[in-house]
């Protein structure tokens, strides 16, 4: 006999969907499961039990514990981090950052000059300057083109008494050199030193200015016109003493008047394109050789703040001598020069140690670390003599004026007024 519904396909659909059926979250689940589309109802065969593992349960939330403040841990720390402020950052800021990482940023388009590494020695004993580069030329061995001063004697007193005067002022390094025209004498302190030229470099190139004009002149070609103009422009404008920078630019000047202000302003825009004229450091730099002044050596475009132009007392004093030698100079070319000389505007230095009817022609030079001046000195008897002081000293320290003005008395009474110099 057939199994009532058991070809019933509704009653078996409902059937198992029973038995598919979840059940509720509680745990124990009874009740009728009604067919969707209406029917009898069907009970599950027995409750079903959810074990307790079985059981999802939210977790609950730790309590965080309550932190203390502890107030010598938070004096610790703050002394801490403001020493890593105050010294570590600054330090290496200053020791690697800057030099490793904002250097290179900054200064990207420089290239890196591996001379000084591979040859150090080369700064200082190099005896030229090419295209800006320091190097060995072969010496020649011929005959100067200036007179060497050759004293028959010195003036040994003198000496101790600028030995004594300097001696009262130890921050100071001096240099000294002074020639007696009467009798062909002088006193040396250290004159031989190679110092810092500051603007005392403008005399040679005054001197190369009125030489150049004569060597094209015997070379039968137009000699340098002091009336010819020269344009000054922006690449010319430099800062420092004279004038010339306040100008505006573009506008034409005559080799005259860019030579008197050169040494009467000691100005440094005349003086580069006056330097630019006479051919460039390195055209000095062979004219000094030939004359005979072996630390007169420019490296540098005006102003040399650093001091890497150099002259040296005797290289200057034997400069001024030559002033008055004719094989030297012809006399339009000494008369110029005299004449721009005899007008300098600084009269602090040498000047303010002589008297007020003596004449004097002088360069002078003012740099942080060294002060100077240059010059003959005309005294209203008719005696002269050459006078070069150059004084190393702290930045801008104001006794090396006082020293050079004192000097400057002393060698004055000492020649002039008679005093015992030998």
């Amino acid at each position: 006999m057939p199994q009532p519904y058991s070809n019933n396909n509704f009653y078996n659909n409902n059937y198992n969907a029973m038995r598919n059926h979840r059940p509720m979250p509680h745990h124990y689940s009874y009740g009728a499961y009604r067919p969707a589309y209406g029917g009898a109802y069907a009970y599950p065969a027995a409750p079903v039990k959810i074990p307790p593992s079985k059981i999802k349960r939210k977790p609950v939330p730790k309590r965080k514990p309550k932190v203390k403040i502890n107030p010598l841990r938070i004096l610790f720390s703050l002394c801490f981090f403001t020493a890593v402020v105050y010294y570590v950052i600054p330090y290496n800021f200053a020791a690697y950052f800057e030099p490793m990482v904002l250097n290179r940023f900054l200064n990207r388009n420089i290239a890196f000059d591996a001379k000084k590494y591979v040859m150090p020695a080369s700064k200082k004993f190099s005896n030229a300057t090419v295209a800006g580069e320091k190097v060995f030329v072969p010496v020649r061995l011929e005959k100067k083109q200036m007179t060497a001063l050759t004293p028959s004697g010195r003036m040994h007193n003198l000496e101790s008494d600028l030995i004594a005067l300097a001696a009262k002022y130890p921050n100071l390094s001096p240099s000294v050199y002074v020639w007696d025209f009467v009798h062909s004498k002088s006193a040396e302190i250290n004159a031989d030193a190679v110092f810092p030229s500051a603007s005392i470099i403008k005399l040679p190139i005054l001197v190369e200015l009125f030489r150049k004009s004569e060597s094209l002149k015997k070379a039968g070609e137009e000699p340098i016109d002091l009336n010819s103009k020269l344009l000054f422009d922006e690449i010319h404008r430099t800062s420092g003493s004279g004038s010339l920078q306040y100008k505006k630019g573009d506008t034409p000047y005559t080799i005259g008047h860019l030579a008197k202000i050169m040494i009467q302003e000691s100005d440094n825009s005349a003086t580069n394109m006056l330097l630019e004229q006479i051919g460039g450091m390195e055209a000095l730099n062979a004219a000094s050789r030939k004359w005979g002044l072996p630390s007169t050596q420019i490296s540098n475009w005006l102003p040399d703040l650093k001091g890497t132009n150099t002259v040296s007392a005797k290289d200057m004093a034997t400069l001024l001598y030559n002033l008055d030698n004719p094989k030297f100079l012809d006399d339009r070319s000494r008369y110029f020069i005299k004449e721009y000389m005899s007008n300098v505007h600084n009269t602090t230095l040498l000047k303010a140690g002589i008297p007020k009817n003596a004449e004097i022609l002088h360069k002078t030079g003012d740099i942080g670390t060294m002060l100077g001046d240059a010059g003959i000195i005309y005294a209203p008897d008719g005696k002269k003599y050459i006078a070069v002081i150059l004084v190393k000293r702290p930045h801008n320290d104001y006794s090396a004026k006082t020293f050079i003005q004192e000097s400057s008395k002393i060698i004055y009474n000492s020649i002039v007024n008679n005093a015992s110099v030998y």
